[in-house]
């Protein structure tokens, strides 16, 4: 499945909704895998996952939706991979759909794709930047 992005997208939504409902460690991957050009960091955690390390994240997870900071970097960054948290923000922002949010910043040059994975460029290119202060 190749994850498709529109105006009306709510892949943040979506993705955290799928974590819940991911039982197993081979639910939990094939989960992330859909997500994967958004989610490619959590992918890269979860597909070198054993039991072991699936129980630890449920426990997590489970903390986290008491409310309760579980403490587990890892596990943060399966819940919120990177593209999803920043884009999540400023779609805050700016209060419009993650979707739309997402394509506008890839319009714009803020979030590229490579080797089907999207990056998201903090910085502002250079020649954003004025030449002179302003007065």
């Amino acid at each position: 499945m190749s994850l498709k992005i529109n105006n009306l997208s709510e892949c943040d939504t979506d993705y955290a909704k799928g974590l819940q409902a991911a039982s197993t460690l081979d639910l939990l991957t094939k989960h992330v895998d859909e997500f994967y050009p958004v989610a490619w960091d959590a992918f890269d955690i979860v597909f070198n996952f054993g039991k072991a390390e699936f129980k630890k994240f449920r426990k997590s997870l489970e903390s986290e939706n008491k409310g309760v900071y579980s403490g587990d970097e890892t596990a943060a960054i399966i819940m919120m991979p990177e593209i999803l948290f920043k884009v999540s923000i400023v779609a805050e922002e700016f209060k419009a759909p993650w979707g739309m949010t997402f394509l506008r910043l890839r319009e714009v040059g803020k979030i590229t794709e490579e080797k089907g994975r999207f990056f998201f460029h903090d910085q502002a290119p250079p020649s954003a930047k004025p030449s002179k202060e302003r007065i």
